[in-house]
């Protein structure tokens, strides 16, 4: 069940926002607001999982209402206004939607934080795809196009067939999250590889297929790696 809430000073715009996301299976609309002040007592004594929001408000507009929450759940602008798409891509919103719009417009949104939600719970055995918060675009990418995953700080590099993403999380929490996906393996401090990418080990390095950069082996990591294959030492 996804917990909303709904924030529009305009009623006719509250009245169709609510009546569309009732018409979707699986959310719970926890409030309808006029103004951002009345949703952040809400947001603090309750778990909220995303937020409908208009921009052009009296008193604290939306995107100053985001940018004041320190810990916000998924967003998404609901607005009549295209100008603050950009921004709001900066500020690494959920979704953009632009008034007016229709009930299938809503449920791409819907299925968009489900999915990221999944993710943000634990990866579950059935899948068989990694999600990827691009910006304000959710990336379902197939385990098997997924051929490497970098460290960068605080960061990673997904790379994929079709494209490499920046994503903001931790090589410790993609790891994490590909716990029931046993194509993937940590080999070094710094990556994640898919094995049926991998062509040949070569001393510390692993040859990746085609024209694919080779990947160095950890030493802390090369007994279990050197166990998947099912070889018996390193």
């Amino acid at each position: 069940m996804i917990k909303c809430i709904v924030i529009d000073d305009e009623q006719l715009a509250q009245e169709i926002l609510v009546s569309h996301l009732e018409k979707i299976p699986n959310i719970e609309i926890v409030g309808v607001f006029n103004n951002a002040f009345d949703a952040m007592k809400v947001l603090r004594s309750n778990e909220i999982n995303l937020v409908f929001c208009d921009i052009q408000m009296p008193d604290l507009d939306g995107v100053n209402f985001l940018k004041s929450l320190k810990n916000p759940p998924l967003f998404v602008f609901v607005t009549g206004d295209p100008s603050h798409a950009i921004e709001g891509y900066q500020l690494n919103v959920l979704d953009y939607i632009l008034k007016p719009f229709g009930v299938d417009r809503l449920l791409q949104t819907i299925e968009k934080a489900q999915a990221y939600l999944n993710l943000e719970k634990g990866t579950k055995p059935e899948l068989n795809f990694l999600i990827i918060k691009d910006r304000s675009n959710i990336i379902i990418t197939p385990y098997d196009e997924v051929y490497s995953i970098k460290a960068d700080k605080d960061y990673v590099w997904v790379e994929t067939l079709e494209k490499t993403y920046h994503v903001w999380k931790k090589l410790m929490e993609m790891e994490e999250s590909l716990v029931n996906a046993k194509q993937f393996i940590r080999v070094h401090k710094s990556y994640i590889i898919n094995l049926d990418y991998a062509k040949q080990v070569e001393g510390n390095i692993i040859k990746m297929r085609g024209s694919l950069d080779d990947v160095p082996i950890g030493g802390q990591y090369k007994a279990e790696l050197f166990k998947r294959l099912g070889l018996t030492g390193g």
